[in-house]
């Protein structure tokens, strides 16, 4: 169960990676529509992308390492808008994202003192 468990979070980490790229790096529709709470999307995309870069490799362990690879990979991306036509890097979505990767890192102790990890078994 636990060998599944990884699996299944590795695969999940791999589709938003690259969901993520496909999506900040594609130009933006012509129409100019907005999503609502642009924001609070970015700050979950990038809560839940921490979740599974965690719970991925080591879970809990390294966590300082995890932090900075998920923060630059989402300011690498937002600059890579820059080239992109119609887009432009946007440091709101940079802070957005790294305020999601802080909630999560944040929310680490609680996991494990609910023994989130232990019921996942991933510790």
């Amino acid at each position: 169960m636990r060998k599944f468990m990884k699996t299944a979070f590795q695969i999940w980490f791999l589709v938003l990676l690259i969901l993520s790229l496909y999506l900040s790096l594609m130009p933006a529709q012509a129409s100019g529509l907005m999503l609502p709470n642009d924001k609070l999307i970015h700050g979950m995309s990038y809560f839940l992308f921490m979740m599974a870069l965690d719970f991925s490799w080591r879970s809990g362990r390294a966590l300082w390492a995890k932090f900075l690879f998920a923060f630059a990979y989402s300011s690498l991306l937002e600059y890579g808008q820059n080239f992109v036509p119609s887009r432009q890097m946007s440091i709101e979505d940079i802070i957005a994202n790294g305020l999601g990767i802080c909630l999560f890192v944040l929310t680490v102790p609680l996991l494990k003192r609910a023994n989130a990890y232990r019921l996942l078994r991933l510790a």
